[in-house]
């Protein structure tokens, strides 16, 4: 299957901001992980309300910045 389609795929079944708990399963890591995360201001957030959402795009972004060459 092709990249694009790959990534199509995964656009259509999650929505663009995530819940702490959807980024934790996104990046296959703890909700106190994400919560680290944005506390430590390391990932940008979304405040509405009590509610805290992250842009896909922004734990994309956090993950290529981690990557080791």
């Amino acid at each position: 299957m092709p990249k694009t389609m790959i990534n199509a795929q995964v656009s259509a079944e999650l929505p663009r901001l995530l819940d702490v708990k959807r980024a934790a399963a996104y990046l296959g890591t703890t909700i106190t992980c994400i919560r680290r995360l944005v506390w430590d201001k390391r990932i940008p957030y979304i405040r509405l309300g009590k509610k805290i959402l992250i842009d896909r795009a922004d734990l994309d972004a956090f993950v290529d910045k981690l990557k080791a060459a």
